[in-house]
């Protein structure tokens, strides 16, 4: 495998888990009958930074509910 399509993949790897852990905190937000505003603002927050914005929403969720 060359380095191209070794980075093509790990990029598309990354972009996977910020659509999975995007899509999970929509799901988990909605669930707790969070408003639609917070819900996508959470959910793109998460899509962007899916290291440290996942963290920080399932600390956010435990101090705050």
């Amino acid at each position: 495998m060359d380095k191209v399509t070794l980075a093509y993949f790990a990029y598309s790897v990354i972009i996977i888990i910020m659509m999975g852990s995007a899509l999970w905190v929509l799901a988990d937000s909605r669930k707790r009958g969070r408003p639609w505003g917070e819900t996508l603002a959470w959910a793109m927050f998460v899509g962007a930074f899916f290291g440290l914005g996942l963290l920080f929403y399932l600390y956010w969720n435990r101090k705050f509910n």
